[in-house]
């Protein structure tokens, strides 16, 4: 892809675990040249879906919960326009968020976004059972905004940024398992690189021998099967719309051409990778 000013939609601002990876996302890919913030993640993917942004950042999976039901089930249902344009892995490096001065013996409630508490909660029912969890509609930033106005009973789920940003107290660093999340940037433009290492496949099957074949076709191709995500279609046994991921190495044409024999199935994805961290790695 060449470089250009594409806009990538994140959520909240650039101290939400979300707007962090989409910042990674412009470092390693620089035809992305401007992040545009929304309130709620769906409000970052409604915005690439009306053009709004060229591109929205979401969870693709984690290492703790597995595949994000919600983006592979964009990618993966029947007519989708979506594409994987990008990826990044991020370590969440969770904190535990207070009022200045504020303990952990004080905290009554614990506030954070869905995806950054369900990596957390471990911790929170062990260090805090008696604390009540809640989850908000909005980010991590509305989470901790609610930390400055209490009387120090409210802490939230947040990252070490956010906290200097508010002049907020991390009362517990890491508290999230050493969780890693993988970032997708999808977007309406298919935007295909021409040598790509990670190809996305999308599509419906029922157990027919097509799967199979176009299986052994990309390997034949140079590119493994890495990992499937299944849906079911909600109408008869064992049909599924799948999201199909390959890693390895070849060209766009080669990719193409084995698709090209494979009527069941289109490419929702085929790019460069920046790499994967070890669990717990940090790319900050």
């Amino acid at each position: 892809m060449q470089q250009s000013c594409l806009t990538l939609g994140a959520l909240g601002g650039r101290h939400t675990f979300n707007g962090q990876a989409a910042e990674q996302l412009t470092r390693h890919y620089p035809q992305f040249g401007e992040i545009r913030y929304f309130p709620t993640s769906e409000a970052v993917l409604q915005a690439a879906l009306r053009g709004e942004v060229t591109a929205a950042c979401g969870q693709e999976q984690t290492s703790k919960d597995g595949f994000h039901v919600g983006m592979q089930a964009r990618i993966s249902a029947p007519g989708s326009r979506l594409y994987a344009v990008a990826e990044i892995a991020q370590a969440y490096h969770c904190s535990l968020l207070g009022k200045r001065g504020g303990r952990r013996e004080q905290v009554q409630r614990v506030l954070g976004h869905s995806g950054s508490v369900a990596h957390c909660r471990s911790w929170l029912e062990r260090n805090l059972p008696d604390a009540a969890i809640e989850i908000v509609e909005t980010n991590s930033i509305g989470a901790a905004s609610a930390v400055l106005e209490s009387d120090g009973s409210v802490a939230s789920v947040g990252s070490s940024n956010l906290a200097k940003e508010l002049g907020l107290t991390e009362i517990a660093r890491n508290i999230d398992d050493s969780s890693v999340v993988n970032y997708w940037a999808v977007s309406l433009k298919p935007m295909f690189d021409p040598m790509p290492d990670r190809v996305a496949v999308a599509g419906r099957f029922h157990g027919e021998g097509e799967m199979s074949c176009m299986i052994c076709a990309f390997r034949d191709s140079g590119f493994n099967l890495h990992a499937i995500f299944p849906r079911a279609s909600g109408t008869v046994l064992y049909e599924y719309d799948y999201v199909f991921r390959f890693w390895g190495g070849g060209t766009l044409d080669d990719v193409q051409s084995v698709l090209s024999r494979c009527p069941s199935v289109r490419l929702a994805g085929a790019w460069r990778s920046c790499g994967v961290p070890d669990k717990g790695a940090s790319l900050s």
